[in-house]
C-alpha cells in the first residue's frame, strides 16, 4: 500500500513540476525564515538564563520620591547592597557592578580606549557563574588594583600568552594586575562587561557607610538568595531596614524611598528606569512571533490553495482508487501523508537556507545564534503540524467524492465549494500582506520621525570629546581659546553634561508660595557657551554673561518644562533654587533664574522632558562639545587633533559626532524596522508563488473560454476585466479587513513603546492597500494576459 502512495506522489510531482516547485519554494522560504526568527526570540527570551542560579538571583532598584515626585532608577546607592546583605539571613550573597569611565589602557605596545569595564565586588564571582580560564575566582578580585579579563580583551592585550601576573597601565599612569581571564560572556546577558576591576580600589566611594551615603544613587546590585528564601522575605522586612538606615535623613529632605526587585531573568525587558542599561522590548518578541506565524500561514494557504484548485485534476485517481477498494482513511492518509513529506522536504531546504543565511543575520542583529536541538525540534514540529494542517482540507475534500460521479465528471458541486475555500484563503493572504505593508509605512515613517524631528537644538557638524587625558583637562580654558582660532570652529562648550547623556539628579529646594520645596531635578554644570555652542533658544531672560560677576555663582538657566513643573509659569525669572546645601539646608549654592530655553530634547524620545537645570560649573567637566562649519569637517577635525597632541595628551583622540550619537539611540528600532522590511518582502514573495501557481491554474481552466470569446470580439481588456474581477473584489474584502486591526495594533504598539510618536496617517493604509492589489493584479494577470494574446484558434484547440 505503501508503495503505491510512494508511486503515486512520485507520478504527482512528474506531472506537475511547477506547481510542486512553487509549493516547496514557498515552504521552504517559510520555515527558513521562521528558523530564523524563532532563533532571535529564543535569545531574546533566555536573556541571562545560562547563569546557574539566575532563579535566585534578583537585581535591586531605587524609586525616590520627593512631594510624591517619583524618580525610577536600576541603580541603587552603594551601602544599601552590604547593609541588607548583614541585615538579612535569607542573602546569600550580594554583588555590587558599577560601570568604569572610558579609559585608556596599555600593554607594551597595545593601546585601547576600553569603555566596556566594571568595577565589581570580589563577591560577583559567587553571585554569577563564570568558566575561568586562568586564575581562582576566590582570590581574584579581593585585592585593590587587580583586574579579571574577559577572554577576549585579554588576547587584545596579551595574545595567546596566560596574562596572570601581568599589569595593565591606564593613561593616567594607575597599574592593574591581572588576576584572572574569564570566558566570554554571551551574547544574550544584560550584564556586558570586557573586564572587572576589584572595587577595592576605590574604598572612600564604596564602602563609605555615611547616613548620606544611602540617599547618592551609584551602583547595580544583586542579590544571591538561599536556596529556600523568598524575595518576599526582602520586601516585608524592608520598611524595618529603612526606618533604621534611611528614614532620619529621608525626613528631614522630604524623601522617601521604595526598593524594587526584579528577577534577573526579567531585567533584560525592564523599561523606565533612570540608569537602565540597553535593554529589550517584549513588543518586539510579539511582533516577530505574529510575523513568524503569518509567514507560514501563507506558506499553508498557498499548499491549500494549490491542492484545492486541482482537485479536478485527482478526482479520477481518486474515484479509481474507491472503486478498487480504497475507503476513506486511506485516502485522507494518502493526502496528508503528500502533504507532510512536502513539508518536510521543504525543512530540509529551509535548514539549508538558514545556514547560508546565519552569518549575516549574526551580523545584523549583533548575536551569536546557531541552530541548536531546541530549535530543531520545535521547527520540525511546527514542520509536522503545518503539513497536516496543510494537507488537512484537501484531504478530506478529495477522499470525499463520490467515485459514480467523478467518473461521471461531475464534481461540480464540490468545486464550488473548493472555490469558496480558495476565496476565503486568498482574502486571508491579503489581509495579512496589506497588514505587514502597513506595518512597514508605519515603523519607516516612525523611525524618519525619530531621526530628523527638530530636537531643539543643533545636533549637525557638533562633536563631543569626553576629555579623560589629565593633560588636556588641566587646561581645557586654554585649550578652548587655541581652537577658537580656526575661523571653521563656531563655538565651544565644557559640561558635564550633553544630549544623550543627561542623567545627573539632586536634591535641589525650589521656590514656591509657602517656601523653598524639594525636589530632585535633572541637572547639568556648564560654561558661559553652552546654550550658544548647542544653539538652544533662550523664551525668556538672558544667556550667562562672564561680565556679570555673580553668574559663576548665582545664576540659573531652566528649560520650559521646568518653569511649568515648578508652578512659575512666565514668572519663573528671579525665582530661586538651591544647589547643594547641607542637612541643615544651609550652604551651597542660593541661585536665581536668569533665562528660560525653549525644551530640548536631551533624552531619546522614549523619554519625556524633564525639568532641567543649568548652572556655570565650579571646575572643568567632563564633555568637551564643539560646533564646526557644515563645510570643512574632515579639516576642522584634522585641526583638533593637532592642537590636542600639541597639548601633550598622552591619550589619543577620540571623539563622537553628536548627530551619530543621537541617532544611535533608535539602534534597536532602525535593525526592527529593517527587519520588518525584509519579512514584509518575504511575506509578499510567499503569496505571490501561490497567486502564480493559482492564476497559471485559472489561465488553464479558461484557456478554451477566452479563444471563444475573443472568436466573437472580445479584446485582452475585456478578458482581463472579466476574470480577475472576482479577483479585484477579494482584495477590496481584504482591505477593509486589515485596516482597522492593523491601525488599531500599530497604534498601541507606538503609544506603548514611544513618548513622542507620528499618528499612523490614512494615506499609509491606502498605499497598502494599492501596492497590495498592484502586486496581487499584476501576479493575477500574468498568464491570463499570455492566453489572451493568443490566436484563438489555438486556444479553441487547446482542450
Amino acid at each position: 500500500m505503501f508503495k503505491n502512495y510512494f508511486i503515486s506522489l512520485f507520478r504527482t510531482i512528474l506531472k506537475n513540476k511547477f506547481y510542486t516547485t512553487l509549493n516547496i519554494a514557498g515552504l521552504a522560504l517559510g520555515f527558513a525564515t521562521a528558523i530564523l526568527i524563532l532563533l532571535y526570540i529564543q535569545d531574546e527570551i533566555g536573556y541571562d538564563r545560562h547563569y546557574r542560579n539566575y532563579e535566585r538571583i534578583f537585581r535591586l532598584e531605587a524609586d525616590i520620591a520627593v512631594k510624591g515626585d517619583h524618580n525610577l532608577y536600576a541603580t541603587i546607592p552603594f551601602p544599601i547592597g552590604p547593609a541588607l546583605k548583614a541585615e538579612m539571613p535569607e542573602i546569600n550573597s550580594m554583588v555590587r557592578i558599577d560601570p568604569f569611565a572610558t579609559t585608556l589602557f596599555r600593554y607594551n605596545d597595545q593601546e585601547h580606549y576600553e569603555s566596556n569595564f566594571c568595577l565589581a565586588d570580589s563577591a560577583i564571582f559567587d553571585v554569577f557563574s563564570h568558566r575561568f580560564i586562568y586564575g581562582n575566582p576566590n582570590k581574584s578580585l579581593t585585592e585593590p588594583k587587580t583586574i579579571v579579563l574577559s577572554n577576549k580583551t585579554a588576547q587584545k592585550y596579551f595574545g595567546e600568552n596566560n596574562p596572570v601576573g601581568e599589569i595593565l597601565t591606564t593613561g593616567y599612569g594607575e597599574n592593574f594586575k591581572v588576576t584572572g581571564v574569564i570566558e566570554d560572556l554571551p551574547g544574550n546577558t544584560h550584564l556586558k562587561y570586557d573586564a572587572l576591576i576589584s572595587m577595592a580600589t576605590i574604598p572612600e566611594t564604596y564602602n563609605n557607610s555615611k547616613p548620606s551615603r544611602f540617599w547618592k544613587i551609584g551602583t547595580y546590585t544583586y542579590l544571591l538568595l538561599n536556596e529556600n528564601a523568598s524575595i518576599d522575605d526582602i520586601h516585608e522586612r524592608f520598611p524595618a531596614f529603612y526606618v533604621k538606615y534611611m528614614k532620619t535623613l529621608g525626613d528631614q529632605f522630604n524623601l522617601t524611598f521604595n526598593l524594587m526587585i526584579t528577577p534577573l531573568a526579567e531585567t533584560h525587558f525592564r523599561q523606565g528606569l533612570g540608569a537602565e542599561r540597553p535593554s529589550g522590548n517584549r513588543a518586539y518578541i510579539t511582533i516577530f512571533s505574529i510575523v513568524a506565524a503569518f509567514i507560514l500561514t501563507i506558506a499553508s494557504i498557498n499548499y491549500m490553495n494549490m491542492t484545492t484548485a486541482r482537485s479536478a485534476g485527482r478526482a479520477k485517481e481518486v474515484g479509481i482508487r474507491k472503486v478498487l477498494g480504497a475507503d476513506k482513511r486511506m485516502l485522507i492518509r494518502q493526502f496528508i501523508g503528500e502533504s507532510v513529506i512536502f513539508s518536510i522536504t521543504a525543512l530540509l531546504i529551509a535548514i539549508v537556507l538558514a545556514l547560508i543565511l546565519m552569518p549575516a543575520f549574526n551580523s545584523f542583529t549583533e548575536k551569536s545564534l546557531t541552530i541548536n536541538p531546541l530549535i530543531l525540534i520545535e521547527i520540525i514540529a511546527v514542520s509536522l503540524v503545518t503539513g497536516f494542517v496543510s494537507g488537512s482540507y484537501p484531504a478530506f475534500f478529495l477522499s470525499a467524492f463520490q467515485p459514480a460521479a467523478v467518473l461521471k465528471g461531475s464534481v461540480s458541486k464540490s468545486g464550488k465549494k473548493s472555490g469558496l475555500l480558495r476565496r476565503i484563503l486568498v482574502v486571508i493572504q491579503f489581509v495579512i500582506a496589506i497588514f505587514m505593508i502597513s506595518g512597514t509605512l508605519v515603523v519607516s515613517g516612525q523611525l524618519n520621525y525619530l531621526t530628523t524631528k527638530d530636537l531643539g537644538f543643533d545636533r549637525h557638524n557638533t562633536l563631543v570629546m569626553e576629555i579623560t587625558d589629565e593633560r588636556i583637562a588641566s587646561k581645557i580654558p586654554a585649550f578652548k581659546d587655541e581652537l577658537l582660532q580656526n575661523k571653521d570652529i563656531l563655538s565651544i562648550s565644557n559640561a558635564t553634561g550633553i544630549p544623550g547623556v543627561m542623567n545627573l539628579i539632586h536634591t535641589m529646594r525650589i521656590e514656591q508660595k509657602t517656601g523653598m520645596e524639594e525636589r530632585a531635578i535633572l541637572w547639568a554644570q556648564t560654561d558661559y557657551d553652552y546654550i550658544k555652542t548647542l544653539n538652544l533658544q533662550l523664551v525668556s531672560g538672558r544667556d550667562f554673561d562672564k561680565s556679570m560677576g555673580t553668574d559663576a555663582t548665582e545664576a540659573a538657566i531652566i528649560n520650559e518644562t521646568a518653569a511649568k513643573n515648578f508652578g512659575w509659569g512666565g514668572e519663573a525669572i528671579g525665582k530661586k533654587i538651591h544647589f547643594g546645601f547641607g542637612q541643615d539646608k544651609t550652604g551651597g549654592r542660593m541661585m536665581k533664574v536668569i533665562g528660560i530655553v525653549k525644551d530640548f530634547h536631551f533624552k531619546s524620545l522614549h523619554n519625556l522632558i524633564e525639568p532641567l537645570v543649568i548652572f556655570i560649573q565650579e571646575k572643568p567637566a567632563y564633555y568637551l562639545i564643539c560646533r564646526f562649519n557644515e563645510n570643512t569637517p574632515d579639516g576642522t577635525l584634522h585641526f583638533i587633533e593637532q592642537k590636542w597632541t600639541g597639548f601633550g595628551a598622552k591619550q589619543p583622540f577620540n571623539y563622537r559626532l553628536l548627530g551619530n550619537s543621537m541617532d544611535n539611540m533608535y539602534k534597536a528600532e532602525n535593525k526592527i524596522s529593517i527587519l520588518i522590511n525584509i519579512t514584509t518582502i518575504i511575506t509578499i514573495f510567499i503569496a505571490l508563488l501561490g497567486l502564480l501557481g493559482l492564476s497559471s491554474y485559472i489561465a488553464e481552466q479558461k484557456t478554451k473560454e477566452v479563444g471563444i470569446r475573443k472568436i466573437h470580439g472580445a479584446s485582452t481588456g475585456n478578458i482581463l476585466f472579466l476574470l480577475t474581477r472576482d479577483f479585484n473584489r477579494l482584495i477590496v474584502i481584504a482591505f477593509i479587513l486589515a485596516v482597522p486591526v492593523a491601525w488599531w495594533r500599530l497604534s498601541v504598539w507606538l503609544e506603548s513603546t514611544f513618548v513622542y510618536y507620528l499618528e499612523p496617517r490614512w494615506y499609509s493604509f491606502l498605499i497598502a492597500g494599492a501596492i497590495a492589489f498592484i502586486i496581487g493584479l499584476g501576479t493575477i494577470s500574468f498568464y491570463i494576459i499570455r492566453i489572451a494574446s493568443k490566436n484563438p484558434v489555438e486556444a479553441i484547440k487547446y482542450e
